[in-house]
């Protein structure tokens, strides 16, 4: 299922991008040569009545293009000069080349709107809902990180990023409007849901479907303990209730030498155990937790979620502003970035939390790839739209030899930081 997830993810970006190029090139009367979906082998092909156009899927579902007479150096003398790109005007030839960003951008907006319409999406989630955090408490708002500020959850979430694994400060406002400041030592977390590179002898599950978030139910599984068995739950570490999964993290990561647990089982009957620590050098780093986890507003009404959708949309396109800085600032590396293995792995954690977050991380992808491609970088649509605008202020038309070039040039780097964003997520696949 992940496969076809991914597939259809990657398509529906792609279809809708390459269909707002489309749509433009059909109404000013440039001649389409091909509508393809996928790159590489061309696996089908249909035409339409009384339409040039090859209708076309390819086997790699990792882009597509849209084929216009008179974008290439050699001019196609079989088609008339006024159905060639270069030959429409200036402003038709723009909307031409953004019509695909803004494609990616409405379908973003509509999706998002439903998903405040008939989801469980919150606006202004950037307060502290749990906390296991001494001084911070339940409602106190976050608005900087390492000092930056922050005013929506995508620039939170960037600023965590950025920081990694490394301590770093949030500051928060609390009910009396008092500004303090919280220092945050990330908790690496293995596949037991418990502390990396750890074996206790047991794991944590979760019947939270939302897992991404918080485990609400601190159930024993994977138990090789003799007195205790899977689906007790924990309720004490040595003499510390725990009543929360952040706060066992919290009990664990201060907890050097072995120890007892109690729990109870599904009659109620209270049990201990000593815990004697091992370590395990086959664990993975699945995540982090930071002590705490944020909370904002419930979207109710077709009023709350169209403030959703647009809150949302302008969050994530500020998210790739500040990236795209930190990437040319070094604060973010390369293999921070994510190809379509990266975008691969990504999709099968969230199907796992259900159809609404399908849907969220499509949303997402979509800006990403309007946002990317209106950058004013050869080989992307904003490349095209920069010459255009050079061609406007220089009063003249720029030799398409040169553009090309440059086009070329932009379009073998890119492929190159392809390759190396590849590498990166195959790396991180064995790690």
């Amino acid at each position: 299922m992940t496969i076809l997830y991914f597939i259809l993810i990657l398509g529906i970006t792609v279809f809708i991008h390459e269909l707002g190029h489309f749509m433009f090139a059909k109404k000013f009367g440039v001649h389409v040569y091909e509508f393809s979906i996928g790159m590489g082998p061309r696996l089908f092909k249909f035409n339409r009545k009384n339409d040039e156009t090859d209708y076309c899927i390819r086997l790699f579902p990792i882009g597509g293009f849209v084929q216009m007479a008179g974008e290439e150096i050699e001019v196609d003398e079989k088609i008339p000069e006024n159905k060639r790109l270069m030959s429409k005007p200036a402003h038709q030839r723009l909307l031409i080349m953004v019509a695909g960003v803004m494609m990616n951008f409405l379908l973003a907006i509509v999706l998002y709107f439903f998903l405040g319409l008939f989801g469980s999406a919150k606006t202004d989630n950037f307060y502290i809902g749990e906390s296991a955090i001494q001084n911070l408490n339940t409602g106190d708002r976050i608005v900087a990180v390492n000092k930056n500020f922050v005013n929506n959850y995508d620039k939170l979430a960037l600023e965590i990023a950025v920081a990694g694994d490394k301590e770093y400060t949030i500051t928060v406002k609390d009910d009396n409007g008092k500004n303090k400041d919280i220092s945050i030592t990330p908790i690496p977390v293995g596949i037991s849901n418990l502390l990396y590179g750890k074996d206790y002898g047991f794991s944590i599950e979760s019947t939270d479907k939302k897992k991404n978030i918080k485990i609400d139910d601190l159930i024993i599984s994977n138990s090789t303990l003799e007195n205790i068995q899977n689906g007790d739950r924990i309720i004490k570490i040595n003499e510390t209730s725990v009543s929360s999964y952040l706060e066992i993290l919290e009990v664990l990561r201060n907890t050097d030498s072995n120890f007892k647990i109690t729990v109870l089982d599904k009659d109620g009957n209270k049990k201990t155990n000593d815990i004697v620590i091992k370590e395990n050098s086959n664990d993975k780093v699945l995540g982090y937790s930071y002590g705490f986890d944020i909370d904002g507003k419930d979207v109710k009404g077709f009023f709350d979620a169209l403030r959703f959708a647009v809150l949302k949309f302008f969050s994530t396109i500020q998210q790739m502003i500040f990236t795209v800085f930190y990437l040319i600032t070094g604060k973010i590396s390369l293999n921070m970035l994510s190809g379509p293995i990266g975008i691969f792995s990504v999709v099968g954690v969230y199907s796992k939390a259900g159809f609404a977050s399908l849907i969220s991380l499509l949303c997402l992808i979509c800006v990403n790839v309007g946002f990317i491609n209106i950058l004013p970088l050869p080989a992307f649509d904003g490349g095209h739209v920069l010459f255009i605008l050079i061609e406007k202020i220089k009063g003249s038309k720029i030799d398409p030899k040169i553009e090309n070039t440059i086009h070329n040039i932009g379009f073998i780097l890119l492929m190159i930081l392809m390759v190396l964003i590849t590498y990166s997520d195959i790396i991180k696949l064995f790690r």
